[in-house]
């Protein structure tokens, strides 16, 4: 099978490159080689996810992937991730066609990922490319997963405060986090602390990037107990 992998480089042109020649290259970082757009007859919804990790755009073609996107913000994990930004082209005996992963990623430790998109009857050969494009490139293909039930909910509700806007200062992380060494009510942690209204978003904030973290099998509430990270429910190390 021949595979040519689309993509733009580094100044913003569109590159064509047999899998091998990726190796390597922040794809994750690359601008989308287009923009989703609505039309008549369209079966899905185009959206959009702001990304906390990257502060870029993150295109998305439903709300099931705009979901999953969520997810991969919120893992601390990724250090970068994009959609749209490499399409492989193949062609095998006679046929040929596109496939479009749903997501690129980094990890701390290097390693690059392709999420691919929920399987579709007759994807066999979406597989095959995936694969194929994946063993040259050096990229661990995964299928993306989206957060159900309470835990869609929660994320939701934490990902309002996702912005730097919420961040606070070094010293005052520090503060927090010192207050919620041992589990204790969000909105009373955020009381006791002195930092007035803007307290509440900050411990939000923190509850976003996994500084702070709490019970994810239940409704994330103003009342939930959430401590440090670094002990468990019971504030023993984890």
């Amino acid at each position: 099978m021949d595979i040519e992998v689309q993509y733009r480089s580094a100044a913003g042109r569109t590159c064509r490159d047999e899998p091998a020649g990726l190796r390597g290259v922040p794809l994750e970082e690359r601008q989308p080689l287009s923009e989703p757009h609505a039309y008549k007859g369209r079966p899905s919804i185009v959206t959009k996810w702001a990304a906390a990790t990257t502060g870029q755009v993150v295109w998305c073609t439903s709300t099931v992937q705009m979901d999953a996107a969520m997810l991969l913000d919120f893992d601390a994990d990724i250090v970068c991730f994009q959609s749209l930004v490499v399409r492989l082209h193949w062609e095998s005996e006679g046929r040929g066609g596109i496939v479009e992963p749903a997501f690129v990623a980094r990890t701390r430790d290097g390693r690059r990922l392709v999420f691919t998109h929920p399987p579709r009857q007759g994807a066999d050969m979406e597989e095959r490319v995936l694969r194929q494009a994946a063993e040259e490139a050096g990229w661990e293909i995964l299928p993306f997963r989206v957060p159900q039930g309470v835990l869609r909910s929660s994320l939701e509700v934490a990902s309002h405060f996702s912005g730097p806007e919420f961040a606070g200062d070094a010293s005052t992380r520090r503060m927090l986090l010192d207050i919620f060494a041992a589990p204790r009510p969000l909105q009373e942690g955020a009381a006791v602390s002195g930092l007035g209204l803007r307290a509440l978003g900050y411990v939000w904030h923190l509850v976003w990037t996994g500084e702070l973290t709490c019970d994810w099998t239940k409704p994330l509430l103003p009342t939930s107990q959430v401590w440090a990270s670094r002990l468990s429910a019971s504030g023993k190390e984890a």
